[in-house]
C-alpha cells in the first residue's frame, strides 16, 4: 500500500506559503506534540459527481501524483494535486470490472473483467481476464487469462499485485507475471494436497490462503468438504515456499469460513471460526511462519463485528482495530481504537472501555504510516474529524475538524499536507470520487 506524509498545515491565505507552513506544522506536531488542536479543514478541490451508476465500486489508490478509482464499468485517473481527471480506461463492450488491485510502488493497476464484451457466439460472463494498466496514463500494458473461480467463495478475488508481480490463479496454480510487462515470472511451489484461494502480495512476500487435506469428498470435488484453511508465504522473486501453516493452529478452521487478509507482510488474516459466524479472530504469523497468539473478535475490549473486521491495519509489531466497546456512554454506536501486540496478542493501549483514545468519537477509517496513525472519526453530535495518533503510545498529536457534508468515505489518503478521501462503495448515486482537504 502506498502511503504519504500525514496531512498537516499552517494558517495562511497564499497557497505557496500554506504548503510550506503545513509541512512545518506536520513536522512539529508529529515529532514533539506541539500541533494545533481542533483547527478546521476546508475543501481544496472536489472531483465532479459520478453519473448515476450501480453501486459496484472496487477500490481506490494513490500512486505517486495520481489517484485512481475503479468502479463497475471503468477505471479513472485523477491528478492528486488538482483533482482534474487525467485518463479513463473502459473495458471492451459491456464488460464489467469484477475486481481490481494495485502495485502502487510501480504504478500498475491490475483489474479483472468478465467477457461480456465478446460477440454473441463467444460471449462469456465469467471473470477470467486480467489486465495490467499504467496508473500514470491509463495505458493497457498486458492482459492474461484467469481460471474461473471454483468454488466462488474461496477463490473469488484471487488476483493480487505487489512486490513487482501480479499473482494470478490459473488452473489451480498460482502464477506470477511481471507487473509492468506481463512476462511470466514463476509458478508458486504449493504444499502437497493444497488448493489456492485468495492472495495478497507485499514487497517482501506473497501470502495465500489454501484449502488443504480433507477426506469427506463423496462427489470427488477438487476441495473436500472437510478441507482446512491454511495460509502460506512465497518469495515474490522466485515463488519458492517460505512457510505454510494451519490458520487456526490446533483448532481447525474450515476452508469455507469467511477469511480475508488485513496485511501480507506481516501476514494477518481475519477469519470466522465457521462460515460467516461472529466468532473468530485475527491470526498472524512471524517471518518464519511461527503463529502468534490470536486476537479474538470479542473480549474485554469489546466486539469486532463482521462488517468492521477489515477496518484494521498492521505493522511489524502491532495490529490496530476498532471494536465496539462492551459499555456505551450513550445510544450512539461507537468504535474505539485498540492496539494489540502481535507477539503476545495482548492490548498495548485502548484495551478497556475507559481507555478511549478517540474522546467519544467513533473510528471510521485508518491510515497507517511511519509510526503515525491517521484516524477519520465521526459522531452524531460532532462533525467529522481527523486525528493523528502515535502508534507506540496511542497519544494524540493532532486533531482537525472536517465539514459536516463530506458524505460517505471508503478510504483516506495523505498527500502533500492534505487529506484526500475516496468514495467508491456507497449505495447513493451521484457521489464524488475524491475530495481533498487542507487546514484553512
Amino acid at each position: 500500500m502506498q502511503d504519504n506524509e500525514v496531512p498537516s498545515g499552517g494558517r495562511t491565505r497564499r497557497r505557496t506559503l500554506a504548503t510550506t507552513g503545513m509541512a512545518l506544522v506536520a513536522l512539529c506536531s508529529l515529532a514533539t506534540g506541539c500541533g494545533s488542536w481542533n483547527e478546521t479543514m476546508g475543501v481544496v478541490w472536489d472531483t465532479p459527481a459520478d453519473r448515476k451508476a450501480e453501486p459496484r465500486g472496487t477500490g481506490a489508490w494513490l500512486s505517486g501524483d495520481t489517484l485512481v478509482r475503479s468502479r463497475f464499468d471503468a477505471v479513472t485517473g485523477f491528478d492528486a494535486a488538482t483533482g482534474e481527471r487525467s485518463w479513463e480506461y473502459v473495458p471492451p463492450g459491456r464488460s464489467v470490472v469484477c475486481h481490481a488491485t494495485a502495485d502502487t510502488v510501480r504504478s500498475v493497476l491490475v483489474l479483472v473483467h468478465d467477457g461480456d464484451g465478446a460477440s454473441s457466439p463467444a460471449k462469456d460472463t465469467s471473470c477470467t481476464t486480467a489486465v495490467g494498466i499504467d496508473m500514470k496514463d491509463g495505458r493497457e500494458l498486458w492482459r492474461a487469462p484467469l481460471s474461473e473461480p471454483e468454488p466462488l467463495r474461496f477463490q473469488d478475488s484471487s488476483v493480487s499485485a505487489g512486490g513487482g508481480v501480479a499473482v494470478l490463479l490459473q488452473k489451480d496454480e498460482l502464477r506470477a507475471v511481471d507487473v509492468r510487462t506481463g512476462t511470466r515470472r514463476w509458478k508458486a511451489a504449493l504444499p502437497k494436497d493444497c488448493v489456492p484461494g485468495r492472495t495478497a502480495a507485499g514487497e517482501r512476500q506473497v501470502a495465500a490462503l489454501l484449502a488443504c487435506g480433507g477426506e469427506d469428498n463423496p462427489w470427488e470435488e477438487k476441495i473436500a468438504e472437510d478441507a482446512e484453511l491454511h495460509t502460506a508465504a512465497f518469495d515474490p522473486a522466485t515463488g519458492a515456499l517460505k512457510w505454510s501453516a494451519p490458520l487456526g493452529g490446533r483448532h481447525a478452521i474450515g476452508y469455507n469460513a469467511s477469511a480475508a487478509f488485513v496485511s501480507a507482510d506481516p501476514v494477518v488474516v481475519a477469519a470466522s471460526e465457521t462460515g460467516d459466524s461472529d466468532q473468530g479472530a485475527y491470526f498472524s504469523f512471524g517471518r518464519d511462519g511461527r503463529p502468534n497468539p490470536p486476537v479474538d473478535f470479542s473480549g474485554p475490549y469489546g466486539e469486532i463485528k463482521f462488517h468492521s473486521r477489515l477496518m484494521a491495519a498492521a505493522d511489524d509489531r502491532r495490529l490496530y482495530v476498532m471494536p465496539e466497546p462492551p459499555t456505551k456512554r450513550s445510544r450512539d454506536s461507537r468504535y474505539h481504537l485498540t492496539a494489540f501486540d502481535l507477539a503476545t496478542g495482548a492490548p498495548v493501549w485502548g484495551g478497556t472501555p475507559d481507555d478511549d483514545r478517540l474522546d467519544g468519537d467513533s473510528g471510521y477509517r485508518l491510515l497507517l504510516q511511519d509510526g503515525k496513525l491517521t484516524v477519520l472519526t465521526s459522531h452524531r453530535r460532532n462533525p467529522y474529524r481527523v486525528r493523528v495518533l502515535d502508534t507506540a503510545t496511542g497519544a494524540q498529536r493532532d486533531i482537525r475538524d472536517l465539514p459536516d457534508d463530506m458524505g460517505s468515505v471508503d478510504k483516506v489518503f495523505a498527500y502533500q499536507g492534505r487529506l484526500i478521501v475516496a468514495r467508491y462503495g456507497a449505495y447513493s448515486t451521484g457521489s464524488r470520487p475524491f475530495t481533498a482537504y487542507e487546514r484553512r
